[in-house]
């Protein structure tokens, strides 16, 4: 008779104490049964980021100031030590070269103002990338995230524009920061993938009916906004997303579904605008013909033609403040003046924006502050894709998340191109979301042990998706 394996010992539970109830897990992908907002270990920095999160995503409790403040001040209470990972260094960076502008720009109290206004965004980082530490918090986080965004954003904007009819030329808007259509695009892309990453991973069926109607409708959004730099983004999105679901037979199926509404609910002014993206960089003056084209399309032109001619004045502006920029928030009076030179088209007459995100920070923050923004985006996507590869065979369903992420931020990186977006704070809020997303997957990859050919191996232990050690592991 052969030897009988002997019983596997648990370690015990002290008496008087219950064990946690932990979310269930689907150790084979990586996937989450239970409901996201169970389990979730609170603290009141955690608590106080998620209301600042909601303030300023919602605008509708004016907490934000108030809740990060909260929120520095009771981060020592953390369990885990705090930490300053190089996403937090580069943000300090930018925005302490943000403060060598002050000392050389002409319009000293514009640049102090808006440098006091992108200080804060280091104490958002520095608490999200502390707070965001176990894998319950980053969970709830995303999914509570993204109702918010379908509750006040997304729905608004569908009220608006279907039921109240309020709309910028046409084009779909909100309020606050939300009512320029461009800017409302490019926000929205984010939250895409966002909620696109918590699909990957939720299993929960009213989890993902919810996720699934959140995402359809982001897409609507997008499209009605007719944000050209949008529309351009949304389709490279779908195209580096995509080849993830190219065997997925159900997936391609929803996707023809979306399609489908998306084409039945966008107006004809839609499909107008998007005709005329290959118009957007010509400067063919024959497009101004009334008789050849109609005035939608020569409306188009014109905007095309403005932020041409406004780009050509940014560059004339980067070239002679090369290295510190003309200061944070200074843009506007530069562009006042230098386009009034012989040779600038009377177009971008006026204290205008550069409508690029990467112009605009090479004409306020020179570009060695160009350089640190561009080291900042490199820097989480290389490591967001190291983390992610680790888990790749193991658990897909967390790796797709984190791609789904980064393929986001590719889309909001082409948007950028038409829309100035570096001092939006979900901008910097996105980048520590892939990091901590990232920092969680290293964490976990370390937990899971290599395949071993040899005979009577150990097997191997799923990664604890807590952050806790795991009540009744075997010893």
């Amino acid at each position: 008779m052969g030897a009988v394996a002997p019983p596997i010992q648990r370690r015990p539970v002290a008496a008087g104490t219950a064990p946690r109830r932990l979310a269930p897990v689907d150790a084979t992908r990586g996937t989450f049964l239970s409901n996201p907002f169970s389990g979730v270990e609170l603290s009141p920095a955690y608590v106080a980021f998620c209301v600042y999160i909601f303030s300023i995503v919602t605008y509708r409790v004016p907490l934000g100031t108030a809740s990060m403040v909260a929120a520095m001040a009771t981060l020592p209470l953390e369990k885990q030590s705090l930490k300053v990972p190089p996403l937090a260094l580069m943000t300090f960076a930018l925005i302490g070269w943000a403060f060598v502008g002050m000392t050389t720009t002409n319009y000293p109290e514009v640049v102090i103002q808006a440098v006091n206004e992108f200080a804060k965004i280091g104490a958002v980082v520095f608490v999200a990338l502390n707070v965001l530490s176990t894998r319950a918090r980053f969970r709830a986080f995303i999914v509570g995230s993204t109702i918010a965004y379908c509750c006040f954003p997304v729905r608004g904007t569908l009220l608006a524009y279907f039921i109240y009819h309020g709309t910028m030329a046409g084009r779909a808007t909100w309020n606050y920061i939300y009512s320029n259509p461009n800017d409302l695009a490019g926000l929205t892309i984010l939250a895409l993938s966002v909620a696109l990453g918590a699909l990957a991973v939720e299993r929960r069926k009213w989890v993902k009916t919810g996720l699934t109607a959140g995402v359809g409708l982001m897409v609507v959004v997008i499209v009605l906004t007719q944000s050209r730099g949008a529309l351009i983004a949304l389709v490279a999105f779908g195209v580096i997303g995509g080849r993830k679901y190219l065997t997925d037979i159900r997936r391609l199926l929803m996707i023809g579904m979306l399609g489908v509404v998306v084409m039945m609910v966008a107006p004809d002014a839609v499909w107008k605008r998007m005709s005329t993206i290959s118009m957007a960089t010509s400067q063919d003056e024959s497009l101004f013909d009334p008789e050849l084209y109609d005035l939608a399309t020569r409306a188009d032109q014109a905007s095309s033609l403005q932020r041409l001619a406004i780009w050509e004045v940014a560059r004339t502006i980067i070239a002679e403040n090369a290295i510190t920029g003309v200061g944070l928030g200074a843009y506007p009076e530069v562009h006042n003046i230098t386009q009034r030179r012989p040779g600038f088209s009377w177009t971008a007459r006026g204290k205008r924006d550069t409508h690029s995100t990467y112009l605009n920070i090479a004409a306020e923050m020179g570009l060695v502050g160009f350089a640190i923004f561009v080291s900042m985006i490199v820097h989480v996507l290389l490591y967001s894709r190291r983390a992610r590869m680790k888990m790749q065979s193991k658990f897909p369903a967390l790796a797709l998340q984190q791609f789904n992420l980064e393929v986001g931020l590719y889309g909001y990186l082409i948007a950028a191109i038409w829309g100035s977006y570096s001092g939006f704070i979900a901008t910097y809020i996105h980048l520590v979301v892939m990091y901590a997303g990232a920092k969680l997957l290293e964490k976990e990859s370390v937990g899971v042990a290599q395949p071993v050919r040899r005979r009577g191996a150990a097997p191997v232990q799923a990664p604890n998706f807590t952050g806790r050690r795991r009540v009744g592991a075997i010893a």
